[in-house]
């Protein structure tokens, strides 16, 4: 069992443990909003979708993960009505990825969840702190790009490779 006295958490616990608490509040707030079914990777994805439509491979890259991780992530929303996929205007060859109505009005709910917990941290710990915070992720981001960005072959790439083998050893 894990101890959670904030005494004894190192940084690497603390920062999992906020990370889970903040997608758990994000996940209950969006309920409230009526969308019950927030998955972790939507919120990058429709927002970033929010933007512009986006192929499977662009979306893939940038989440950091492979093309055939994107298609996953992107029918999960297709399912739920959040996006459809459309033939690419100036290459039949390429699809790109839209948001509906549907998805539009998720991507508002989660930018409006998103802008008031910031808010809310912000206010309960201050200006200074609240940039210092958002200063260390960012620097550990840029110390640990294993953890932002996938190569072929790189660490991250083959325990995906792993666990991916294992789940087909499992459906055999």
């Amino acid at each position: 069992m894990i101890e959670t006295s904030d005494d004894n958490l190192g940084f690497g616990d603390s920062l999992a443990l906020a990370r889970r608490g903040w997608i758990l509040e994000a996940t209950n707030r969006l309920h409230q909003k009526g969308f019950p079914d927030y998955r972790r990777s939507d919120a990058f994805v429709v927002r970033r979708l929010r933007r512009s439509s986006a192929s499977l491979g662009v979306l893939g890259a940038e989440l950091s993960i492979t093309r055939q991780g994107a298609r996953k992530v992107v029918d999960t929303l297709v399912k739920r009505g959040y996006a459809r996929i459309e033939s690419d205007q100036t290459d039949a060859r390429r699809s790109q990825v839209v948001l509906t109505r549907r998805g539009t009005n998720y991507a508002r709910a989660i930018v409006e969840v998103i802008a008031r917990m910031n808010a809310e941290v912000r206010d309960h710990v201050g200006e200074q702190e609240f940039e210092n915070a958002v200063r260390v992720l960012g620097q550990l981001r840029h110390d640990f790009p294993a953890l932002t960005t996938v190569t072929k072959g790189s660490a991250s790439d083959t325990s995906r490779q792993g666990a991916s083998q294992r789940r087909s050893i499992k459906s055999m």
